[in-house]
């Protein structure tokens, strides 16, 4: 079936993608390869940023349309207790329930002016700014979903997501089946799953092996294992950390190598870990190498990657890329995981937070030349098959042209958009 969309002169339609953040974390780096791959003939998308930052200047470069909206912080609903306990802040709750009311006048404003078809919403509170504000203004707003929502402090979190789900955004589209499986049962059948994707194309690579591992201080000859994601506690790097200590005994070789910085708040947890490492004694075994740009290169010095986010983790980015690096994969066995990796075929599961399983299956692939290199064939052929750049960006357009439809049906006199969807 083909679609075509534009306005009655043939122009492409205008989209706008709301932002929470312009720092460069995962939900980010899929908005910037999204709007790279966009077919520009048919779609015009504007990148919204409460800041300035890595992801405005990406767009830039990209040639995209960036508008910067200051908007008033918000907080983080819950805090850390050590290392594994949240409790929840009901200060932030009360300031940030009159923030989204304040964010969604000046996105509302943006709206009225700019007059794009449609505004994409990535990130939980943003879903809920961007589509008042697009309910203000009469333009139809498509959540896309990119976070589970926490089930702690009684479900509380997940009712008040239900529901925003039911009045708020005109669809729904979701990276795994267990985002969607949050919803109202009434919208579960109409939600669309959209997995994360990477451009298979540019990993795998290893020209620039011996240059990353020189510039990170790596000994020669090491065995590199690796994570690849920002340091929070709830993303598992005190747990490889303790793992390590255990490989670290047993195979001189063994090298760990901690890629990402302490975005959103989480220097404390940063600071913590470096003082593990020195009472473990493992200060010359262990590297971190902080926010990277050229993640492509640095996946290429790694000889095994760990992915040990304990909850959350919905078809992760970092893990994609991995994948399509043909890394072995060891990864804590959560419900995110599974989309991507079936175990003992394109990687290891273990029981999540379990260090002891976590540093016995690193020895058997550190110890299993072959094995390795099963896993990563596997990994990069399951990505290629079910989690390509090219695959995503077609679902998402035909996604935005269904909404686009929807809302002409709706609302034939307000739409000067022209969307066909011939039979």
């Amino acid at each position: 079936m083909e679609m075509v969309c534009g306005s009655s002169k043939g122009e492409p339609a205008t989209i706008g993608i709301l932002e929470s953040a312009a720092a460069m974390g995962g939900i980010q780096q899929t908005t910037l390869a999204l709007i790279r791959k966009l077919d520009r003939t048919r779609w015009n998308p504007i990148v919204i940023c409460p800041e300035d930052g890595d992801l405005p200047n990406a767009c830039r470069r990209s040639g995209v349309r960036v508008e910067i909206l200051p908007l008033p912080p918000m907080l983080s609903t819950s805090f850390w207790i050590g290392r594994t306990k949240k409790v929840p802040n009901p200060v932030a709750w009360a300031w940030d329930t009159m923030a989204i009311l304040a964010a969604a006048k000046v996105v509302a404003d943006w709206l009225r002016a700019a007059r794009p078809k449609l505004i994409v919403t990535k990130g939980l509170l943003c879903h809920f700014y961007g589509a008042l504000a697009a309910r203000y203004s009469g333009v139809p707003c498509l959540w896309y979903v990119q976070d589970l929502v926490s089930p702690r402090f009684g479900g509380v979190y997940q009712r008040l997501f239900g529901q925003g789900a039911k009045y708020l955004p005109t669809d729904i589209a979701a990276i795994g089946s267990q985002i969607v499986a949050q919803l109202p049962a009434a919208l579960r059948g109409r939600a669309r799953v959209l997995y994360n994707a990477v451009d298979v194309s540019t990993f795998g690579g290893v020209e620039n092996r011996s240059r990353i591992r020189d510039e990170l201080g790596v000994p020669p000859g090491a065995f590199v294992i690796g994570q690849v994601a920002r340091l929070t506690p709830w993303k598992g790097q005190h747990h490889l950390l303790e793992a390590f200590a255990k490989v670290a005994m047993a195979r001189p070789s063994a090298h760990l190598m901690f890629v990402g910085g302490a975005l959103f708040g989480g220097a404390r947890y940063e600071a913590w870990l470096r003082q593990r490492v020195s009472q473990l004694g493992l200060d010359n075994r262990v590297t971190f190498a902080g926010h990277r740009r050229d993640v492509v290169d640095v996946l290429g010095a790694l000889d095994l990657f760990a992915h040990c986010a304990v909850e959350k983790d919905i078809c992760n980015l970092s893990l994609l890329e991995a994948m399509a690096s043909r890394l072995p994969v060891v990864a804590f066995d959560i419900p995110g995981v599974r989309d991507a990796i079936v175990s003992g075929e394109e990687g290891m599961l273990v029981p999540a937070a379990e260090v002891e399983p976590l540093a016995n299956e690193v020895v058997c692939l550190l110890d299993s030349p072959e094995l390795r290199a099963r896993l990563g064939r596997a990994a990069r052929e399951k990505v290629e098959r079910q989690f390509s750049l090219d695959r995503h960006v077609d679902v998402m357009e035909e996604i935005l042209l269904h909404v686009l439809a929807a809302r002409k049906l709706a609302h034939p006199a307000s739409a000067d958009q022209t969307v066909v969807l011939p039979n």
